[in-house]
């Protein structure tokens, strides 16, 4: 777990994945399994990614695809921007990678106990993306 992708809150979950070599492959899936015990308690879900200097996109596509208790899968198609028009990163900076937390869902709840699991795979056209160091998930408990 690296400490840059702390909060003030103590997060629900958090987990983060290195990517080995900074090539994250378009087959490689970052997964996160998490356990909910509470159906009612409503939680807000970042995906956390780190990106150096070599990263040659502006923005990233993501697959994101959650496995419930009964065998459903929800997919999700995500773009999030990483650099604004001028081709500034955006997020926070430590020494040569840019880190973003990316609100994928608010305010949500898991409507059954038990075990989830996530997945996160790039969808860019490159099947080797360069310069993708890290990806997480973060799950906070949601403020009313």
């Amino acid at each position: 777990m690296n400490g840059l992708f702390a909060c003030k809150q103590k997060p629900f979950y958090e987990s983060s994945i290195e990517i080995p070599g900074s090539v994250w492959e378009s087959n490689k899936a970052a997964t996160f399994k998490f356990s909910v015990t509470d159906t009612l308690q409503m939680y807000d879900i970042s995906i956390m990614l780190s990106n150096s200097n070599s990263y040659r996109n502006s923005n990233i596509w993501l697959f994101v695809r959650t496995h419930t208790l009964n065998n459903t899968v929800a997919n999700d198609t995500l773009e999030y921007t990483l650099a604004n028009e001028k081709g500034k990163w955006l997020g926070d900076k430590d020494s040569d990678m840019w880190y973003n937390s990316l609100v994928y869902k608010s305010k949500i709840r898991f409507p059954q106990k038990g075990d989830y699991t996530i997945e996160i795979m790039q969808g860019m056209r490159d099947l080797k993306l360069k310069g993708i160091n890290q990806v997480g998930l973060k799950i906070n408990k949601a403020k009313l």
